[in-house]
């Protein structure tokens, strides 16, 4: 069960016709990351550098994910035109579909949260200053690392390389402590540290998130109905939780949630059961027979006070959902006004 943070830190925006670059917040940046990842299993230096006190833990296998099927469906449905990813590459050198290995993406688990991003690749990080400079940003050195500094409202963000094989991404001062651990072992709780160990080595995408859903439920959410559902008392019950992707011909989509009680833990499977139904109800009719037999493959079980779910989707059905969808939000689409 993947979760979502906020108050991440920043990446750069290149502006089209020009070789400027903006420091911006990273929320477009992680829709990236999501498709990059951890190489099984976790890269240690990159553990090393994780905040201690790291809570939520998220990552995947760029290069596992990118060379499947599914991975080579989304690259070819990037956009790369004169904007965006040709201007971002066009600039700083760096192409995120060809230079980016592995990343590591954690936060304390708390509203307002601030943030890391590591990530492993090719970085030419003379050239990315350069640009920023250029587009008047700041870069400022601490204890021998350059980095690259911006604000957002009342928080500072930073980039910083290490090596040239590394970037450093979050609010300044988790950057600059992330720096000052980098010849330093992980410090991370052992009991988290294992769990990271055991989903990185075996999914393509893997998240977990050791804070109870109830301290979550404080983040603001846009959607209304949303809210509602995070301050539900049975998922207010949910003290834990952990998932992965695996990538390949058939998509295998693992999670498990740990509640507070037996109890609770069954209501939650219930819920689960629900929402199942609901979306194979509320499925439009071209999809309705695809959609039935993905919620049919959908096992949920419970194990004392665990709630573990299974998902397979064969790579082509998914192929076929999305395109669908994609062709019904543009038949949908308001035609432009002249």
């Amino acid at each position: 069960m993947f979760v979502e943070t906020s108050g991440t830190p920043t990446a750069f925006k290149a502006k089209k016709g020009s070789d400027t670059m903006n420091l911006r917040a990273t929320r477009p940046a992680f829709a990236v990351l999501l498709f990059a990842g951890l190489l099984p299993a976790a890269d240690q230096q990159l553990m090393n550098l994780m905040m201690p006190d790291a809570k939520v833990l998220a990552g995947i296998n760029v290069d596992q994910a990118r060379n499947s099927p599914f991975g080579q469906y989304l690259l070819s449905h990037m956009p790369n035109g004169d904007g965006g990813l040709a201007m971002l590459t066009t600039t700083t050198g760096f192409d995120p579909r060809r230079d980016l290995h592995e990343v590591l993406m954690g936060t304390l688990g708390k509203p307002g949260q601030k943030g890391l991003v590591l990530a492993r690749g090719n970085f030419d990080a003379e050239r990315i200053f350069a640009a920023a400079r250029q587009g008047g940003q700041t870069v400022e050195t601490y204890k021998g690392i350059a980095i690259l500094t911006g604000k957002d409202e009342s928080l500072t963000h930073a980039v910083a390389f290490l090596e040239g094989s590394i970037a450093i991404a979050g609010d300044l001062e988790s950057v600059q402590a992330a720096i000052d651990r980098r010849t330093a072992n992980s410090s991370l709780d052992p009991a988290l540290a294992a769990k990271v160990q055991q989903l990185s080595g075996s999914e393509d995408a893997w998240s977990i998130s050791i804070v109870p859903i109830a301290a979550l439920a404080n983040e603001k959410v846009p959607d209304t109905n949303l809210n509602g559902m995070l301050n539900s008392d049975v998922l207010k019950a949910i003290q834990q939780t952990s998932g992965g992707i695996k990538f390949g011909a058939i998509i295998q989509i693992s999670a498990e949630a740990v509640a507070n009680s037996d109890q609770n833990a069954v209501a939650l499977a219930d819920v689960v059961h629900f929402l199942g139904n609901m979306i194979q109800a509320n499925a439009p009719a071209a999809s309705s027979a695809a959609i039935m037999s993905l919620v049919q493959s959908l096992s949920v079980q419970t194990d004392g006070s665990t709630v573990k779910l299974a998902l397979a989707i064969p790579e082509e059905q998914l192929e076929s959902l999305l395109n669908a969808a994609q062709q019904n939000k543009s038949a949908h689409r308001a035609p432009s006004k002249l």
